[in-house]
């Protein structure tokens, strides 16, 4: 159990001295499989180890911790706040485990939270002042990497179905600096862009701010060297921090975007899918 600079596996050598081959082999595991053990019940750890649950427990009570729960909180304070996926979904699975959730039981809460967050007053004035800044565009253009490149597309989907042209900023379709040269086409531009700042994020705020593109940015961090450069900033949260994201309170946001820029020019909506009809009839028909 070598882990330079590591408290943890300090704690586990110092204290595995004098004891049996078979305990010492249950701490070596725990120490060098540190994600599993988070996530592992002690039946599932004797299982991979080749031992007994009784004596994963004596091994686990033998470095000092009461249980299995005690040690997981000591291993979850050694990973930190890594953010990889890795990490996220260990401390998700770990969360579940304690306290003794269903993992649909897990998500059900995590949404009631951020829901409840959305529909507060000041998230709903901010979402009003972002229609308002979105309203007046010809054409709205949509940021989103990764995970959050579908729910702009879904967005910028939904937009042009009722009349609104969009520039799409994913990285996907195409490399993001050739999509960056649509910056200029944009009248307005909505971001989704979550946790600490990235060199895409950087990169498209830089461009909008030198063509003065107005910016409505949905998150929720405060990290200040994204959030100063937006005209709105609309806070979404997608669960528990240091937990898997998830995206559907963002959906309802972009949603209801969607329905209030429609509620604005309903005449136009309509037209559109007037001609959407016609199109579609003389394609698949």
């Amino acid at each position: 159990m070598v882990r330079p600079n590591d408290k943890l596996s300090d704690r586990l050598r110092v204290r595995a001295r004098g004891l049996s081959p078979s305990l010492t082999r249950v701490l070596e595991f725990i120490d060098t499989h540190r994600h599993e053990t988070m996530t592992m019940s002690a039946v599932e750890l004797a299982a991979a180890i080749g031992t007994s649950d009784a004596t994963v427990i004596r091994s686990v009570q033998a470095i000092g911790f009461d249980g299995l729960k005690e040690l997981r909180q000591a291993l979850a304070t050694a990973l930190g706040s890594g953010q990889s996926p890795i990490d996220t979904i260990t401390r998700t699975v770990a969360s579940i485990k304690e306290h003794s959730a269903t993992a649909i039981d897990q998500v059900f809460a995590d949404h009631q939270e951020t829901f409840a967050a959305l529909a507060s007053d000041e998230t709903c004035r901010s979402i009003l002042a972002a229609v308002e800044k979105l309203s007046p565009a010809k054409r709205i253009g949509v940021f989103g990497i990764g995970s959050t490149a579908f729910l702009v597309r879904y967005f910028a989907l939904s937009l042009n179905r009722t009349g609104r042209s969009t520039a799409v900023f994913d990285d996907c379709m195409a490399p993001l600096p050739e999509q960056l040269l649509e910056m200029g086409s944009a009248d307005a531009l909505l971001m989704l862009a979550y946790g600490k700042p990235y060199k895409q994020a950087t990169a498209t705020i830089a461009e909008a701010r030198r063509l003065k593109v107005p910016i409505v940015l949905i998150t929720d961090t405060n990290e200040p060297f994204i959030t100063r450069h937006a005209d709105v900033v609309v806070p979404v949260l997608r669960g528990n921090a240091g937990r898997v994201a998830m995206h559907a309170t963002t959906l309802v946001c972009l949603e209801a975007l969607i329905f209030a820029l429609v509620a604005d020019n309903p005449a136009r909506a309509i037209s559109t899918l007037e001609r959407l009809s016609a199109f579609r009839r003389s394609v698949y028909k």
